[in-house]
């Protein structure tokens, strides 16, 4: 044999030889390849593609190892013939053949592996062309190409590619081929190894198919879906995962949950994540995520490579859920018994009841659980009016409402009168799905109305005035359905009616009606539930009521509303009364701080007016002493505004005086042009002729205030207000007059009623012009209104003149203050006001000792006495005011005089307590020491 065939047979053994070794690897790598597709389509082509990484790091090693335990092909050695038995086995088992093509005449030699796979028998040479040919065709190309390449460079080939067998079966195989060159260093052999790899190429597209057919069942889900990976990155999300994070899987993929979503690292969902890693147990949990605005429904499942991850969307379910929680905690706790039943083609048997509320468990004295499930009428029995089940089994049938009274039997056998009323709730295919019964026990009503032997008609009217009028509205056909308390409560037929909707709508006050109307369509066209407004609605008769109007909006698996169920319910009285109680509130609230607030002033303004009566009557400088004057007459003005106050506040007595007519118009001009605004002018046409009145001019100027508002009011886009007086015929004569609105007739005859008001609601109390009347009349006078629409308003008050010799003169006392030298003990807690009244006292010769509160007091007579006057403020901090240190102070030492003083209108009550008519404030220096004096010195008499 020649050397160099010698050496080609060594070398295509050790080619073999080192294929084989080779197989382990090959087995291994189709083992690992079915187990990462599996892998794939369990978890994500990530993890794959690193078991794929890995494997061929491993594969490369074993070659390398190989190549340096082999690095030539060795020589024949003794037993080799043993090892090519085994190589023969492990080539049958592993369908792994080889091949020799020598050149330059390309003569081909097959192993008999290689004759198995192509499914021929040695039996006969093969030509390499015809070898050629087994090959698909779209494959012989290329293997063409690698051999001559392998041939003219000696670069190795190796490829997988399709042959087609001598039985024309189509496999897959693996070509190997390596050049083989000649002692002189010449390619003179091409010898290679040929794998029968078909059935590994099943797997792997079996694989593959598995791998795309999880990706699409994935992207089509329902649920959103992703998985993390240990480290908590994403490794794989669906399309739904996509649309509810509201990211793109590309800008997340990689990316830490933790770190893209920190509401999620900071909340409950981490807890719950972290516990199913480390736990290895399932999390099911729902969660708000607050910045998405959504509710989600999550299931976590652990896994060894990470965590998968399946949520949805349960927003409108939750909401859907609360919603109908709180209708059924609504409607547990109302007095009325609710019975919900399934609607059957057979009243008796096809009706079975689904739900029961407290007050039914309370009248019937059964419990849900023995109700659900039953037909109602278990709670019939020997006294039911069969007439009566008839005609509500006749209702039930045709999906109609009615009402009707029967008798009924408790659980233990106690007999009751139920008021009910049955109402189908309409599918959106017209037909009844459910029936709701609504009633009361009225088994007292009946009784009593058999006593008093009054009629069904009487008792319905009665039962009915307490009731809303509830109605149902079938959308799609605009027909509307009222109960009997249409008729009853607002006067308007009861019966069903086609176009429903347009004939609520005509009852709308024309003013609310743009407003309610869109109110209603906007909620039916979008998600809403339920839907409220308050407006007013026309009864019958023609006249408006304060409504409540509320309805429930049901709709179709579309989400369009289908139906809408509500009641209408009367609220005037309510409102009125609320208004009134809230205006009431917010007077006694503003009168007790306009009260407090005066009174503070009132101290305030003793202690002035003390003083600067003091500088007027010792000051000689003329220019200072005028000054003084005016110090006293300006707080003179002050204490008068305060009397102003404290009158608003309820606290202030009339005090009818000779009052100047024009006087209090004066004094308050300035207060007016404020009140009035700019845009509004005043102007003063004043008759110094119109003379003197009786009256108090606090009140006076607060009606005259009063009168002013009112016309402002009447003119929002600005005018003009005059105030003119005058003498007619016995009366002086004040007119308030402006050119605003105006008044008709009806407005006219009511303008001095109680409440009555033309303004917006919140805007006026109506109780202005009644407090005017009532001031006029009850000084002696009259009131009239002249006004038309549009020509403005005119106001008259008439108070009888008085005549020169009711007129007192007025006074001007510069004498000598009476003095004394008596020990007087003063009582007050507002150290101005103690100081300037002890400062007084000692100027006028008497012998002060001062108390801040009564307990000091107390102390004081009994430690310090005698006194010979006590002089106390009423309103004092502590338990003891001033009326009570009277009350104590008589009772201990019954001869010594208590004199009061005070800022509030209760002077006789007072005096009550001390003996002497209190001294109200602001006082005087004057009218300090004239009363106290003449305290002193009748206190001496009665001795």
């Amino acid at each position: 044999m020649r050397r160099e065939n010698v050496n080609a047979g060594e070398g295509f053994r050790g080619l073999v030889t080192s294929f084989k070794q080779g197989l382990l690897d090959l087995f291994i790598i189709a083992l690992l390849v079915g187990g990462i597709s599996i892998v794939a389509a369990a978890y994500s082509p990530t993890i794959a593609s690193y078991l794929i990484l890995a494997t061929i790091l491993i594969i490369a090693w074993r070659f390398h190892r190989r190549r340096a335990t082999h690095p030539r092909i060795r020589p024949r050695q003794p037993g080799l013939e043993g090892d090519h038995a085994l190589l023969q086995i492990a080539g049958k088992t592993a369908k792994l053949g080889g091949w020799v093509v020598h050149l330059p005449d390309r003569t081909l030699h097959w192993s008999d592996e290689t004759w198995a796979i192509h499914e021929r028998t040695r039996d006969e040479p093969i030509s390499f062309e015809e070898a050629i040919g087994y090959f698909a065709p779209e494959w012989q190309d290329k293997v063409v190409r690698l051999f001559d390449s392998c041939v003219a460079t000696g670069l190795p080939y190796d490829t997988e590619v399709e042959i087609i067998t001598a039985t024309g079966q189509r496999k897959w195989v693996r070509a190997i081929g390596v050049a083989i060159r000649d002692d002189m260093d010449r390619i003179s052999r091409i010898q290679g190894a040929f794998q029968d790899i078909d059935e590994r190429k099943r797997l792997e597209n079996a694989a593959k198919d598995i791998e795309r057919r999880f990706a699409e069942s994935m992207e089509h889900i329902s649920d959103a879906f992703f998985q993390l990976d240990t480290d908590w990155r994403f490794t794989y999300l669906n399309h739904q995962a996509e649309r509810l994070l509201e990211r793109s899987r590309s800008a997340l993929l990689g990316a830490s949950i933790w770190q893209e979503f920190p509401e999620a690292s900071s909340g409950i969902i981490r807890q719950h994540y972290e516990r199913a890693v480390g736990e290895g147990k399932t999390a099911d949990f729902e969660v708000f995520y607050e910045s998405l605005d959504t509710w989600f429904s999550v299931t976590a499942y652990p896994g060894p490579t990470g965590l998968t991850v399946y949520f949805r969307d349960v927003t409108k379910r939750r909401a859907a859920d609360q919603h109908l929680h709180l209708l059924e905690m609504a409607i547990s706790r109302i007095e009325d018994f609710v019975i919900i039943t399934t609607a059957g083609s057979q009243p008796k048997t096809g009706q079975t009841i689904v739900y029961v509320n407290d007050a039914f468990v309370r009248i019937t004295g059964y419990s849900p659980e023995e109700a659900v499930g039953r037909s109602p009428g278990f709670l019939q029995g020997q006294r039911s009016d069969v007439a009566t089940i008839e005609k509500i089994n006749r209702a039930v049938a045709q999906s109609r409402p009615i009402h009707a009274e029967l008798v009924n039997y408790a659980k233990d056998g106690r007999e009751y009168w139920v008021d009910m009323l049955i109402a189908p709730i309409v599918g959106p295919d017209g037909c009844a799905t459910h029936f709701v019964a609504t009633g009361r026990d009225i088994t007292d009503r009946k009784r009593a109305a058999e006593k008093l032997v009054e009629s069904e008609e009487r008792f319905a009217i009665v039962a009915m005035m307490t009731t809303d009028a509830v109605w149902d509205w079938d959308v799609k056909n605009g027909r509307v359905q009222w109960n009997r308390n249409i008729a009853s409560v607002f006067g308007h037929d009861d019966e069903p009616a086609e176009d429903g909707f347009r004939a609520w709508e005509e009852n709308i006050h024309p003013d609310d009606r743009p407003r309610v109307v869109s109110s209603v369509l906007a909620a039916l066209g979008g998600q809403a539930e339920t839907w409220q407004e308050e407006f007013r609605f026309r009864r019958g008769a023609g006249t408006y009521a304060n409504v409540l109007d509320q309805g429930h909006i049901i709709r179709n698996a579309a989400g369009e509303a289908t139906r809408m169920v509500g009641g209408l319910r009367d609220v005037t009285e309510t409102r009125l009364k609320e208004a009134k109680r809230l205006q009431a509130q917010r007077l006694e609230a503003i009168g007790q701080l306009t009260g407090g607030v005066a009174h503070d002033f009132n101290n305030l303004l003793t202690v002035l007016i003390g003083t600067a009566e003091t500088l007027a009557d010792e000051v000689s400088d003329p220019r200072l002493s005028a000054v003084a004057q005016l110090n006293h007459k300006a707080s003179r003005q002050g204490a008068a505004l305060t009397r102003q106050l404290l009158t608003f506040a309820g606290r202030q007595p009339l005090e009818p005086s000779a009052v100047n007519i024009n006087s209090p118009i004066v004094a308050i001009e300035g207060l007016l042009s404020s009140a009035l605004g700019e845009t509004i002018m005043l102007h003063l046409k004043l008759d110094q002729a119109a003379g003197h009145v009786r009256a108090d001019a606090a009140q006076l100027e607060a009606s005259i205030v009063n009168l002013c508002i009112n016309a402002r009011d009447a003119m929002p886009d600005g005018g003009k207000v005059t105030i003119s007086t005058e003498q007619c015929a016995s009366d002086a004569v004040v007119r308030i007059s402006d050119n605003g609105f105006g008044m008709d007739a009806e407005t006219r005859a009511k303008a001095f009623e109680p409440f009555f008001t033309t303004k917006p609601f919140g805007k006026g109390s109506g109780l202005g012009l009644s407090m005017v009347y009532g001031f006029v009349r009850q000084s002696g006078g009259r009131i009239e209104i002249e006004s038309e629409p549009g020509k403005g308003t005119v106001v008259s008050l008439y108070f009888p003149r008085l005549s020169p010799t009711e007129i007192p003169a007025e006074t001007y006392s510069n004498g000598v203050l009476d003095r004394g030298s008596e020990r007087i003990l003063v009582v007050e807690d507002d150290p101005m006001v103690r100081e300037f009244a002890e400062g007084t006292l000692i100027s006028l010769g008497y012998s002060v000792t001062c108390a801040a509160d009564a307990t000091e007091a107390l102390r004081i007579l009994e430690t310090n006495g005698p006194f010979d006057l006590v002089f106390s403020d009423v309103v004092m901090p502590g338990a003891i005011d001033g009326r009570a240190l009277a009350t104590e102070v008589i009772k201990q030492y019954p001869m010594l005089p208590v004199f009061l003083t005070t800022g509030y209108a209760d002077v006789e009550s007072i005096g009550a307590e001390s003996r002497f008519r209190p001294l109200v404030k602001p006082y005087s220096r004057r009218q300090l020491a004239e009363a106290l004096r003449e305290a002193i010195d009748t206190s001496g008499d009665d001795q």
